[in-house]
């Protein structure tokens, strides 16, 4: 994409923040037993596992959201390990994610624009089962066709939210990722697929 057309992709919107916020509240609440359940498990084995099983466990919360909104099934908390099958591709994405967005974070700002040009990474992996690094570039493109300004209002929010000290953690992971895949269908115009779910 050439600078103009980044330029006019940057300042063209089809997301809306409150949209992601509100429909991730209310998936959030709408499977909170579910979710909850699930985000503690996932940190749980994330942390005895020295974060070797993160990755996939973590995309099975992103599973959870993609059973509701684009299968129209409730979320099991056995859906945590719904993405085991793809150990490596999500253990991989996890590690260089961290590492990549975790270097640029010294400088802050590299950090959080790195975080949101790649935000829907897992939420590609999971939803249309691609390839970590052809995720990379088309979640690059989702982010500036759709709204580069808004998405990154939504990372910064988010990023706020993952500083609360505490049990927050507990509520802030499941609706952070609930906002994300809101945002993620929004971005494809599939708002109506979320207020239907």
């Amino acid at each position: 994409m050439d600078i103009m057309g980044t330029t006019q992709a940057m300042n063209t919107s089809s997301i809306d923040i409150g949209f992601a916020l509100k429909q991730g509240w209310r998936l959030f609440f709408k499977d909170i037993v579910p979710l909850l359940l699930g985000t503690v498990i996932a940190t749980a084995l994330s942390i005895v596992t020295i974060g070797i099983l993160a990755g996939p466990l973590f995309a099975g919360l992103y599973a959870m959201v993609v059973s509701r909104v684009r299968d129209g099934r409730p979320p099991e908390v056995g859906d945590i390990f719904s993405c085991m099958s793809r150990f490596w591709s999500f253990f991989g994405a996890a590690i260089v994610l961290a590492l990549t967005i975790g270097i640029a974070s010294i400088t802050i700002i590299g950090g959080v624009l790195l975080a949101t040009i790649w935000v829907y990474v897992f939420p590609l992996m999971v939803d249309r089962g691609m390839g970590f690094w052809d995720a990379l570039g088309v979640s690059y493109h989702m982010v500036l066709d759709a709204g580069f300004w808004e998405h990154l209002v939504l990372i910064i929010v988010f990023a706020l939210l993952s500083s609360i000290d505490g049990w927050a953690w507990l509520l802030t992971t499941p609706f952070t990722i609930m906002a994300i895949m809101a945002a993620f269908y929004a971005a494809q115009e599939r708002s109506a697929e979320v207020e239907a779910a």
